[in-house]
This record gives C-alpha cells, structure tokens and sequence, in this order.
C-alpha cells in the first residue's frame, strides 16, 4: 500500500495536483456548497450532467467480477455510467467520483477521450496504484471532492482530533464521516499536512488485518464497508416505463412483458456469480 505514495498525483505532479484542487473548489461552489457528499455522489454525479444538458443513465447492479468497479461510455449523445454493486459502499462511492472527473473533463476541457475510448475503472487503480497520469488526477479529483480542505478543518474542529500521534482509529473517524477508504484518508491528511510522509507510510504499512479489526471493534466506518444487497438501479428506465403507463402509449401486453423480462434481469443479477446463465 505504500507505492500509493509515492505514485499519488501530489508527489508526482504537484502543479497538476494543485489545479486539481482548485477545480474541486470551483465545482464545489457550483454543484456541491458545503455538503459533506458521501452516498449522495450519486445526486451530485446526476446533477451535473443535468446542469450540463448532458443525457445520463447511472447504472447500479451487481457484477461477478470483483476488479470492475464502473465504466463510463457515451452512446448516440447519451452517457451511461454503469457502478458496480456488489462491491463496499465506499468503494463504489469513490469509483462515482473517479468517474465524474472524467465527465467533468469531457464537458468542462472538451476532452473527447471519453467520446472516444470510454473509461473503465478497476479495482487496483483505487487500492494500490494507478499508473496513467489521467487515473492519478481523476483519483486526487475524487478524495478532494469527497473530503475537501475547509470540511476536514472544519470536522477536526467538531470532532476534536488532534494529528500529534495519530493512530488506527483516527484514520477511521475520518474515514467514517467522509465515507473514504483507508489509504485515501491517510493521503488527504498528508496532502493538508496534518501529517508528514514518516507517519504516513507507517500508516499505509499497518496490515489489513489489523486495520479491519479495529474497525469491527470500534463500529467506525463500518457503514460504509458493507455491500448493499439486491442493490440494482437501471438509469430511468423505470420512470419512462411508469410515464408511459401512465400516458397508455403502450399496449398493457408489452408493457407486462417488458416488466416480466425487467423482473427476470432483476432476479438474475441478484443470484451469485457462478448461479448466473447470461442469454
């Protein structure tokens, strides 16, 4: 976990990492204000591209696959952010706002490599290191969003936490409140220099083990560990199904089946991976 480090937007590119932060200033003022966002990434990622009259269907079901944890891609003018639900809660809330510095940069920048290519987003680019330049800034990107500067000055004041000796079960009141991991926490108080790089690499070595242990004792940032269950959102296709019942520009007959086929996706996706049979 210590390569996160040394291989962090902040060490490698510190004017980059600085332009970062103050796009996350500016964004913040325009679609976030003072929120601590947390679960609500979700609101703000959908807010966004609304703001921007940019169609979005935000996608959340459970994959078999572990290391997938989202995808954003754009179709016929219409953008799809598919979130992988079967992984923890933070997790998913990161990869959101992985996410949408993606789509910030192709609306913002007129960056079309979305357009383009699409992005994937895997597990180890969160945990352990990214190594594309953009996967670095998208990763600043997000832990800013998700714990900016004046809200963890702020919360430090509310909580009382003194950075002098910090231990395990700091770094998870901190995760606990703005519903990041691990290492993005300690990175944050290395970037605001609450502590310095000694304390953070001793942190960052501390076992996995240890750390899911002190967790489990002290009930912090457990919430937001779990893996939501039968967590399956399908954009608006819901709502434009209730609109067009509700209209009848349907016949009751394709309407029932689309729901019956609907019913039938939902309760494949809930099963276990190795349960499924893709058609």
């Amino acid at each position: 976990m210590c390569k996160v480090l040394d291989n962090s937007l902040y060490i490698k590119e510190r004017k980059k990492y600085l332009k970062i932060s103050q796009c996350v200033t500016s964004f913040n003022a325009l679609y976030n204000k003072n929120n601590i966002i947390q679960d609500d990434i979700f609101c703000v990622l959908e807010n966004y591209a609304a703001r921007h009259d940019m169609p979005l269907e935000l996608l959340r079901y459970p994959i078999g696959d572990a290391e997938l944890c989202a995808c954003t891609f754009i179709r016929q003018g219409r953008m799809f952010v598919m979130i992988n639900s079967a992984i923890p809660l933070s997790k998913q809330i990161f990869a959101a706002a992985h996410e949408l510095y993606h789509i910030y940069c192709y609306c913002e920048e007129k960056d079309f490599a979305l357009l383009q290519f699409g992005s994937i987003l895997e597990s180890g680019v969160i945990e352990d290191e990214a190594k594309e330049l953009e996967d670095m800034e998208a990763n600043a990107f997000a832990a800013l969003l998700l714990a900016p500067r004046d809200r963890l000055e702020e919360q430090s004041d509310v909580y009382n936490l003194s950075y002098k000796e910090v231990s395990v079960q700091l770094i998870l009141k901190i995760m606990d409140i703005f519903a990041i991991s691990y290492k993005a926490a300690v990175l944050r108080l290395f970037e605001e220099e609450k502590i310095d790089k000694k304390t953070a690499r001793n942190l960052l070595q501390i076992d996995r083990d240890e750390i899911n242990k002190q967790m489990e004792v002290t009930g912090k940032a457990v919430r937001w560990q779990e893996i939501p269950r039968n967590l399956i959102r399908f954009g608006s296709l819901l709502e434009k199904m209730y609109d067009l019942e509700q209209r009848e520009r349907v016949r009751d007959e394709r309407l029932n089946s689309d729901k019956a086929r609907l019913k039938e996706i939902e309760k494949m996706l809930g099963k276990p991976a190795r349960q499924r049979r893709w058609r």
